[in-house]
């Protein structure tokens, strides 16, 4: 099993970046219901709703750990100044699936120096994806 971690912004195509290839919404949930991976979304939340996959929140509320001690109930909210920054989140995933074969992290910012993660821009990912680097049986390629 892998993890997916994907931003929304300039990553997917319901937001998609002015001048560069980006990840199919269908792509996103095809990996997430169709797949024994786990996809969830890191960045812009409003990804769990389009893609129907977890997001910070859920995090927060299954692991038993400092951010969960320091939000608590608050996970519920929306957004806030105190959450995890984006490579907290990562490493939170890792917390969550330690048995992971691979950890992927798909986003517009460059989140290439976190040890355990392979980073790819949208369109590195979509490239990766079009000459099965990533194989996953991705519809409609």
């Amino acid at each position: 099993m892998k993890v997916f971690a994907f931003d929304r912004d300039y990553t997917v195509d319901v937001s998609p970046h002015p001048e560069q290839t980006v990840v199919p919404l269908g792509w996103v949930t095809h990996l997430a219901q169709e797949t024994e991976h786990e996809v969830w979304a890191i960045g812009n939340q409003d990804l769990k709703a389009e893609a129907d996959i977890p997001g910070i929140q859920e995090l927060i509320r299954q692991l038993d750990n400092e951010w969960y001690e320091k939000i608590g109930d608050r996970a519920d909210e929306e957004w806030f100044d105190e959450w995890p920054t984006r490579k907290e989140r990562l490493r939170m995933l890792e917390e969550q699936f330690p048995r992971a074969s691979e950890y992927i992290v798909i986003d517009d910012a460059d989140l290439s120096d976190i040890d355990r993660w392979t980073h790819y821009f949208a369109w590195d990912f979509v490239k990766a994806v079009e000459s099965d680097t990533i194989d996953t049986n991705f519809p409609g390629r």
